[in-house]
């Protein structure tokens, strides 16, 4: 999650803030994966930027920590399927119902209604974080294809050394660290390794996956939210949830193969 200072008056300025996690280590999506979505919202305390999976034309699948925050629901969404995010200055001088508007009608942006997963509360049951969530669009966006739940328990099934290696997809930083600083707001890709599905901080709801150089990807502030791809495949095994370190080392991930995800995603799919 990234947060987003808005200077209405000339440009938007990106800062960081936690819990968050871009892709690091990728290269530029493109029109590679449509059914990637970038979100910006608003709670309390600001605006923010996320990513996201289509699940079908309106059920936009990302981290509940997008969703909620001290028990407030996003007090509004925008959703764009764009693989390079570009915002004018709205001209409204900090107003915020003016900004409101200025989203609701810009080319490019869908509006839609958060759903936190109704026992996420940051993070306060960690290691089971219920970090899932998803947006309701107000109107259908169209891809080629969409986001498929993997079977329960899937991630137990993966062969060591031939099946660990997934792909990651978001709109996030490419870099933290002054080495690797970089922020372009586009649609990134990288391939990760899933290095343990069973650690310290999972409790069997989060998997360990690699986030660096040497396996081509990771993910950073802005890719919360977003997918871990089975493969090439459309298959979400993982939602980027959290990290220990920022941007490089290994990340940890909301899986999708267990009950807690499915049951509630399920519930907006059918």
């Amino acid at each position: 999650m990234k947060r987003i200072l808005v200077a209405f008056a000339s440009v938007f300025t990106l800062f960081t803030a936690v819990p968050a996690e871009a892709v690091t280590f990728g290269v530029p999506d493109g029109t590679g994966h449509p059914h990637v979505v970038n979100l910006l919202f608003r709670l309390p305390s600001g605006l923010y930027s996320c990513s996201g999976t289509l699940m079908s034309p309106t059920i936009v699948m990302t981290a509940g920590h997008c969703t909620e925050e001290a028990g407030v629901t996003d007090l509004n969404v925008w959703v764009t399927q764009a693989p390079v995010i570009s915002i004018p200055p709205s001209g409204c001088n900090g107003n915020v119902a003016c900004f409101n508007t200025y989203m609701d009608n810009l080319a490019g942006w869908t509006k839609g209604t958060a759903h936190p997963h109704p026992n996420y509360d940051d993070y306060a049951q960690f290691p089971a974080t219920f970090d899932v969530g998803v947006i309701v669009l107000d109107s259908p966006l169209s891809a080629p294809t969409y986001g498929e739940l993997p079977p329960l328990n899937f991630l137990q099934s993966i062969k060591k050394s031939k099946d660990d290696r997934f792909t990651v997809v978001g709109y996030g930083m490419q870099g933290y660290n002054p080495a690797f600083l970089s922020d372009i707001w586009e649609r990134y890709v990288g391939t990760v390794k899933l290095t343990e599905v069973n650690s310290t901080y999972n409790g069997g709801y989060s998997a360990k996956f690699s986030n660096n150089a040497g396996t081509g990807g990771g993910t950073c502030y802005g890719d919360s939210g977003g997918p871990i791809f089975y493969k090439e495949t459309n298959t979400v095994v993982a939602i980027v949830s959290f990290g220990i370190t920022p941007c490089i080392g290994i990340d940890y991930n909301f899986r999708t193969d267990i009950p807690t995800t499915q049951d509630f995603v399920d519930s907006f799919l059918d």
